[in-house]
């Protein structure tokens, strides 16, 4: 009960106060709850191949929030009061500053993010929002990427979370990386086709 009740506990405390793109294959998810880190705040953009040691922005973005415990029903959500998620970023990349749309407070850090926003942060036309803008300084190309991770501790045992701040009672909604797995990048910095090998690997081990 008390990690559940942490991101509810910011979001209230909160509330009181380009190098050339190589491929732009990267299409907004229609699977809901969605969270991915892109190079365009769209959430558009998964990869790009840039310079050795170069300092880059990158943007957390959810995709296609919709609340699937409303009223024994579903709802798209409009607005995002808070979110929580970890960051992992390739060997050799540092992750230098996390800035956020609205006034918000952390009380996680860079790497662990347990943010809650003093205002509520609006879903676009689109149905992407954008989360957080994440400052890196970058090694270079690196298939390894970006990954997500469980904020710790989790308010929801084995998934990332946001506050669906149109909702006033048990407003957690669950959200999982836009790549289907913790253990798969989200975003790399090279020209990998990471959407592409996703699948791919999927038909492969159906024939092992």
């Amino acid at each position: 009960m008390f990690k559940r009740a942490v991101l509810f506990v910011v979001v209230l405390f909160a509330a009181g106060l380009l190098p050339a793109l190589l491929s732009t294959a990267a299409i907004a998810s229609s699977e809901p709850n969605q969270l991915g880190l892109f190079y365009d705040a769209a959430g558009t953009v998964d990869q790009v191949s840039i310079g050795a040691n170069t300092m880059q922005v990158l943007y957390l973005v959810l995709l296609n929030p919709v609340n699937d415990d409303y009223q024994g029903g579903t709802r798209d959500v409009g607005y995002v009061g808070g979110f929580e998620c970890g960051l992992v970023p390739p060997t050799g990349d540092l992750v230098l500053g996390v800035d956020f749309p609205a006034v918000a407070v952390n009380v996680g850090s860079t790497s662990n993010l347990i943010v809650g926003y003093g205002a509520a942060v609006p879903v676009g036309s689109g149905r992407a929002a954008t989360l957080a803008s994440v400052r890196v300084l970058s090694y270079g190309n690196n298939r390894d990427g970006y990954r997500l991770a469980l904020a710790s501790p989790p308010s929801l045992a084995g998934s990332l979370a946001y506050v669906d701040a149109e909702e006033p009672g048990a407003n957690l909604v669950a959200m999982m990386p836009v790549s289907g797995a913790f253990d798969r990048a989200v975003f790399a910095f090279g020209d990998w086709k990471l959407r592409e090998q996703a699948p791919w690997g999927e038909i492969k081990i159906l024939f092992r």
